[in-house]
């Protein structure tokens, strides 16, 4: 029988290859490391077993993948599933492996056959400028995350919203149209502030306070006498002061969050 065949609801069902393969794709942690994630599938009673010091939230990706995988449309592949988190002496955290490990699985029972070496597949927006600083051009996040993903120059962000979605793509069944690049922060989302502290008449100590703390990502607590309306002004026009920055200035905070 056809490793791929028609699912009763039209779209492309997606299964097991002949074979063994040693797959590998690239991930990142959340410190800016790039991390491969390599899987092996083999025979042996059926398990899957995670290294390289995941914690406990990636531990339970073992289950997240397992049902995402069956639920939609694939089949989880029998024997032993051994998934390595490299460097091993990095400890991974969070969930934002699940991706990578679900992709790495199906690429090992070779159930993906699309080359992967130049993408990264991550769950976390703010972790993408460390691919494109290491050579990568593609990368697959979460739909929620890619306009902001969109930020780093030189990386084509693809918005993914499902496992199925992404299979469908790799496969050439179906195509996940890539975010179009964000020059500027102020067009983040469409958003264009329409107030600026230029508006403030006197004030400079208030305006300058407020332009270093958030340059340094300070928290600002503001205070008034009940008739003054300069801290409100000020604050509700920050905003401006920090749309202005350009993508290359704004990337620095996203790597530190």
């Amino acid at each position: 029988m056809s490793r791929l065949a028609t699912a009763p609801n039209g779209v492309r069902a997606w299964g097991l290859g002949a074979g063994r393969v040693l797959a590998k794709v690239f991930s990142c942690a959340v410190i800016g490391v790039l991390v491969e994630v390599e899987v092996d599938v083999g025979a042996g009673q059926p398990s899957m077993v995670l290294v390289g010091l995941p914690d406990a939230a990636v531990q339970e990706s073992r289950e997240r993948v397992r049902a995402a995988i069956r639920n939609s449309g694939g089949r989880f592949p029998h024997g032993r599933v051994t998934v390595n988190l490299a460097p091993a002496d990095l400890k991974k955290a969070g969930p934002t492996y699940d991706m990578p490990i679900a992709i790495g699985i199906l690429l090992a029972s070779q159930a993906v056959l699309a080359p992967l070496d130049d993408a990264l597949l991550v769950g976390e927006m703010s972790l993408v400028s460390v691919a494109a600083e290491r050579g990568m051009k593609r990368a697959f996040v979460p739909a929620v995350d890619a306009q902001e993903a969109a930020l780093v120059a030189g990386i084509t962000v693809y918005p993914v919203r499902n496992l199925s979605e992404l299979v469908q793509h790799l496969n050439g069944f179906a195509t996940i149209e890539p975010v179009e690049t964000v020059r500027s922060l102020a067009n983040l989302n469409g958003h264009q502030p329409v107030v600026d502290f230029a508006d403030i008449r006197g004030q400079e100590h208030v305006k300058r306070g407020m332009e270093v703390a958030a340059a340094i990502s300070l928290t600002i607590t503001l205070t008034k006498p009940s008739r003054a309306s300069a801290p409100s002004a000020a604050g509700g026009r920050l905003e401006r002061s920090l749309s202005t920055f350009v993508v290359t200035e704004g990337l620095g905070p996203l790597k530190r969050t």
